[in-house]
């Protein structure tokens, strides 16, 4: 009973740990500037007090002896978004009043005026009530000057969408950004899967020399930092690069117009990168998986006069599904997240920027407007969420991989 509960716990934890960093970065997206500055996430979602100013009317208003509004409506006169709502707590009083230890003096006071007590404003009475209607009386028409006022307000919670329009439609790099990470991430998720599928059955059904030794070559793979590899990565694909520049040079007449260059970081070289970091834990979970299908099932199908082919996409692709599908969870977030190997082996063009590297460098485009920066940050989340909740059915049979007979 207790080894359950501290397991409940335990995963409680877990939940709590990835699930509140995710509601806070929504949750500050969704909150106008002013709010993500002035208050935290978990304020969002009671009423809190918060100051504004608004203007009683408007420049060059007739003469009136009342004048009726609404301080609601005022504040949310300029506002195409996050309308506020809310009850009036006070409004702050600034004004000379008489000094009554020095008569005929006058002193600077200011205080907070609660709903229903009159207040002199511009020589007029002026009184509001909790629901912000104000009312502001002269003894003779006049036409006053409109009067800023600082009012405090028991704001109800107010949400919108703004941030992410202004990061998606108003800033171009960001809709670059993920055109580029899905350029980047959809063919180096479906290469190595699909070399990693034909590379598994040869080494689950097939019989050949040096077999298992090379499986274990594959398998210790793993072990290599990827840091360990960019080096001759990259000396690798420069020197591509100033191979396929000479040949370009020869073969066409690019010297008249300066494009004989070819560049040494590009999508393909993502592509290949992520292919080849991907491979041996590729093979090795798909291995593990086809190696555990019923043999007599394979077994009749040879009987049956199918080739390996046949077998292969007939067979062996349908019922190992659950493996493919939970590597290309694994790959499609690890590419999709993936910051260092893009920040080296990928283009370094503005425009091709995959999203993590965009999304490293709005810290200093949008500096300390948290708003924008959480936006971009769910946005960067949204896509994988998407992919894991889409198949994740398969994830845990595919982590069981040729752990029970059968898969």
């Amino acid at each position: 009973m207790l080894t359950r509960s501290l397991k409940h716990i335990t995963l409680a934890l877990i939940v709590f740990i990835w699930v509140v960093p995710f509601i806070a970065l929504l949750t500050t997206s969704m909150r106008s500037e002013v709010a993500s500055k002035t208050s935290g996430f978990w304020q969002a979602y009671t009423p809190t007090e918060l100051g504004h100013r608004f203007s009683t009317h408007n420049k060059g208003s007739d003469a009136f002896m009342v004048l009726e509004g609404n301080i609601l409506e005022r504040l949310n006169k300029d506002r195409e978004s996050y309308q506020l709502s809310g009850s009036i707590t006070s409004i702050l009083f600034k004004g000379r009043v008489p000094d009554p230890e020095n008569p005929g003096k006058t002193i600077l006071l200011r205080r907070l005026v609660p709903p229903g007590e009159v207040m002199d404003v511009r020589g007029g009475e002026f009184i509001f009530d909790e629901a912000g209607d104000f009312t502001w009386t002269f003894p003779e028409a006049t036409a006053p000057k409109p009067k800023n006022l600082e009012v405090f307000l028991n704001q109800d919670p107010v949400f919108g969408a703004d941030a992410f329009v202004e990061v998606l439609f108003e800033n171009k790099n960001v809709t670059n950004a993920l055109i580029s990470s899905f350029i980047v991430t959809i063919p180096a998720t479906i290469i190595p899967i699909t070399i990693a599928a034909f590379a598994a059955y040869a080494f689950a059904w097939m019989r050949f020399p040096g077999r298992d030794w090379l499986f274990v070559v594959v398998v210790s793979l793993m072990v290599v930092p990827t840091q360990l590899a960019f080096l001759p990565v990259l000396q690798g694909f420069s020197g591509i690069a100033s191979w396929a520049t000479q040949l370009n040079s020869w073969m066409t007449d690019c010297e008249l117009d300066g494009t004989c260059q070819v560049a040494s970081k590009t999508f393909a070289s993502l592509w290949i990168t992520h292919t080849a970091f991907g491979l041996p834990l590729a093979i090795y979970l798909l291995r593990n998986y086809i190696v555990g299908l019923p043999r007599e099932l394979l077994e009749s199908a040879r009987i049956d006069g199918a080739n390996h082919l046949q077998i292969f996409t007939k067979l062996i692709v349908p019922l190992s599904v659950p493996a493919l599908a939970s590597f290309s969870i694994f790959q499609f977030l690890w590419v999709w997240n993936d910051l260092i190997v893009a920040l080296y082996i990928g283009p370094a063009d503005a425009s091709d920027l995959v999203f993590p590297i965009r999304l490293q460098k709005q810290l200093g485009t949008f500096q300390d407007q948290l708003h924008l920066l959480n936006a971009s940050a769910v946005i960067s989340m949204i896509v994988p969420v998407i992919v894991f909740l889409s198949m994740q059915r398969y994830f845990i049979r595919g982590l069981l991989a040729g752990s029970v007979k059968g898969g």
